[in-house]
């Protein structure tokens, strides 16, 4: 299960910051709300961290805009 930490709106597209094990994410995959409803991620971006242990904490990707919120559980198709 992921989480999501933050929604920043970037023309018609939406930044993704999903708290959890993103090691399945790739560009395509899809991840599913509670609803059912499914959102493609177009890209998954590439994290910094100052801490090497961190980088499997949370990722950044890119989905088409639609109605995500912070605090939204999503799971990977």
């Amino acid at each position: 299960m992921l989480k999501v930490l933050d929604v920043f709106p970037i023309g018609n597209m939406l930044s993704v910051t999903l708290e959890g094990s993103c090691d399945d994410l790739k560009n395509g995959s899809k991840l599913i709300d509670s609803s059912g409803n499914a959102i493609t991620v177009v890209s998954v971006a590439m994290t910094r961290h100052e801490n090497p242990a961190d980088i499997n904490k949370s990722t950044t990707v890119m989905v088409n805009s639609c109605q995500l919120q912070k605090g939204t559980e999503l799971s990977i198709a």
